[in-house]
């Protein structure tokens, strides 16, 4: 079974967020693509099944568990299929069906790399912290009150991954999970994981709940911190946002994000580079 490696939201190759693309003839046993992920130790690897011409059955895997949307891998496995099957192509759409929803996906040939844009959807506000639960969320995180943006809430966001949003002014080179148990504090208020970013330098991070591994890149994220900072004015949605990450693990990491006028969908891109390619013998 051949394999991709592929670096998604990079500057270049071996920068941004690293990925596993695996194309297979029919899905293998959920326990052993979850085997294969924890053989690659990739944030996550995707798994592909092709359906029709540019049509593909697409499945997630951190090292931990099966997920129902992420974003870099979906641009990363665009990108392989764009090299795979239609490299003669500058540009093509390919339609990726999820566990939950159907991702549409414009992958473009440019000089050393893909330019690969997801349509994630619209944005789901989901629930809006009190600020006297503020300090429970935040303290496991290694924040304090002063860290917090005064202007903007927490709030639970998502476009298909729900994200606990923390707004911070100051602090984010400190913050980590600190806590074995920060799953459930998530799952409590509806969210899957936490992303923290400066609101003023527009640099995020995020981790697994258990505050094992800080992710490079998180493009599942990335859609609702852009209708976050939309919402709330910080940007003009008739302006791009660049959003970086990965700063703290020496990755630079730059996520571009937009939203269409005309339906709120939120469209988030970024460079992929292919780095290296194999064979799994399973």
């Amino acid at each position: 079974m051949r394999y991709y490696h592929v670096d998604v939201f990079c500057k270049g190759a071996f920068t941004g967020n690293g990925l596993t693309v695996m194309i297979l003839e029919e899905f293998l046993t959920r326990e052993k693509m979850q085997i294969i992920a924890k053989e690659f130790k990739q944030f996550e690897t995707i798994f592909l099944v092709r359906l029709g011409e540019k049509d593909f059955q697409a499945r997630i895997f951190t090292v931990e568990e099966e997920l129902d949307f992420a974003g870099h891998p979906i641009l990363g496995a665009a990108a392989v299929i764009h090299q795979a099957y239609f490299i003669e192509d500058k540009k093509i759409d390919i339609s990726f069906r999820l566990n939950k929803k159907v991702v549409q996906v414009e992958s473009k040939k440019e000089e050393g790399g893909f330019k690969c844009f997801m349509n994630q959807g619209k944005v789901e506000f989901m629930k809006r912290i009190d600020e006297n639960c503020y300090m429970e969320l935040i303290e496991p995180l290694n924040l304090g009150q002063e860290n917090l943006s005064k202007e903007f809430p927490l709030e639970v966001v998502s476009t298909g991954l729900p994200y606990l949003l923390v707004p911070v002014v100051s602090g984010l080179e400190k913050a980590k999970i600190k806590t074995e148990d920060y799953e459930q504090v998530l799952a409590n208020i509806g969210a899957k994981f936490v992303y923290i970013f400066d609101v003023n330098e527009i640099e995020g991070r995020t981790w697994d709940s258990r505050g094992l591994v800080e992710d490079v890149a998180t493009g599942s994220a990335a859609g609702p911190v852009g209708a976050y900072l939309y919402k709330y004015k910080v940007f003009l949605e008739s302006e791009v946002i660049l959003l970086r990450q990965g700063r703290f693990l020496e990755r630079d990491s730059e996520i571009v994000i937009n939203k269409k006028k005309q339906t709120d969908e939120m469209i988030v891109s970024g460079q992929v580079c292919i780095v290296a390619e194999g064979k799994v013998k399973i």
